[in-house]
C-alpha cells in the first residue's frame, strides 16, 4: 500500500494560518469552537498489516486542554502525531478518512506551515545542543526573521511565558542541555511557543520528570491554555483529571469515549471506561 497523501499537492493558505477565519461550533458542545475535526479516520502501519486507529471521529476545541488516555499501544500517540503529519515520515503507513484544521484537510496544507502552527513537545526533553537563546530563536530564524530586537523580544516573551526567564536570564548564552530536566522541558515548550502556534501537542511531557518538575509543567499547561489549544497524551489519569477540560479514552485503536473531563471521571458512559478508571485493567 502506498502513502497516497504524499502525492497530493500542498497549498499555502495565508488566511488560514493568520487566524482570519471563523471556526465552526460543536453541535454537542455548542459553546466550543472546533479547531481540529477528525472524521472516519483510519491509520495503518507496516503496509497495512497493523491497523493502529479505527474509524476515529473526534473534535478538538480551541483553547481547551484535551487529554488522550488509554493503555499502552492503544493509538493515542499515533493520533497525536497525525495532527501535524509527523507520521508522514514513517515508511509503510497508510491512512483513510480525514483530519481538518480550521475546516481544511491537513493533507492539502503545506507541512512547514502546518508544523509552525501545530507545535510538538516530546516525552524526553530534547533541547538543541546550542545556547538557550539560540534554542528559542532557531524556529523564527528558519522562518526568515533576522531583526535582533524582534528576536530578543521573542526570547524574553517565550521564556517568561513558561516561567523560565528569571531562572536563566543570567545564563542565556549557556547550552540548553546544561539545564535540569524540568527546565529543559520548559525550554522545549518555550521553543515551541516562539513560533506562535495555535496548537501544542504534548506526548507524555512529564513522564521523565520528578514530581516537583511535573507540578510546574501542569501549572504551565493551565496557564498556556489561555492562548493555545493543547492536546496531551498521558498515562497518568490523575494528571488528566487535574489539567484537562476534555478527555478521550482509547483502547485497541478505537475511541471508546469522549466527554468533558469532570463528567468522564465522575460518570463514565462506557463500561470499558469505567473499568479503566477503576483499575480493572491498565
Amino acid at each position: 500500500m502506498k502513502n497516497s497523501f504524499k502525492f497530493k499537492k500542498e497549498i499555502v493558505n495565508e488566511e488560514l494560518f493568520n487566524n482570519n477565519i471563523a471556526l465552526p461550533h460543536s453541535e454537542e458542545y455548542p459553546d466550543e469552537e472546533i479547531i481540529f475535526s477528525v472524521k472516519n479516520f483510519q491509520f495503518y502501519y507496516d503496509n497495512g498489516a497493523k491497523h493502529a486507529l479505527k474509524d476515529i471521529n473526534l473534535e478538538i476545541f480551541k483553547r481547551k486542554v484535551t487529554a488522550f488516555i488509554g493503555p499502552s499501544g492503544c493509538g493515542k500517540s499515533t493520533l497525536l502525531r497525525c495532527f501535524n503529519r509527523m507520521n508522514d515520515l514513517i515508511d509503510g503507513n497508510k491512512k483513510e478518512g480525514e483530519i481538518l484544521y480550521k475546516g481544511t484537510p491537513i493533507d492539502t496544507l503545506n507541512t512547514i506551515q502546518l508544523r509552525s502552527k501545530v507545535g510538538m513537545v516530546f516525552q524526553q526533553p530534547n533541547p538543541f545542543p546550542m545556547s538557550i537563546y539560540n534554542n528559542i530563536t532557531y524556529g523564527p530564524k528558519c522562518q526568515g526573521l533576522r531583526n535582533k530586537k524582534e528576536l530578543d523580544k521573542i526570547v524574553y516573551q517565550s521564556l517568561n511565558d513558561v516561567g523560565l526567564y528569571e531562572e536563566v536570564k543570567d545564563q542565556i548564552t549557556h547550552s540548553g542541555t546544561s539545564l535540569s530536566g524540568g527546565q529543559q522541558q520548559r525550554l522545549c515548550i518555550a521553543r515551541c511557543i516562539a513560533m506562535s502556534p495555535d496548537i501544542i501537542l504534548m506526548d507524555e511531557p512529564t513522564s521523565a520528570l520528578d514530581p516537583i518538575a511535573t507540578l510546574k509543567i501542569e501549572e504551565l499547561i493551565r496557564k498556556l491554555k489561555e492562548k493555545y489549544t493543547i492536546i496531551i497524551v498521558t498515562h497518568n489519569m490523575q494528571q488528566a483529571a487535574r489539567i484537562s477540560d476534555y478527555t478521550a479514552f482509547f483502547m485497541l485503536g478505537e475511541l471508546v469515549e469522549f466527554n468533558k473531563t469532570e463528567e468522564f471521571f465522575a460518570h463514565p458512559k462506557n463500561k470499558k471506561s469505567e473499568d479503566y478508571i477503576t483499575g480493572k485493567f491498565s
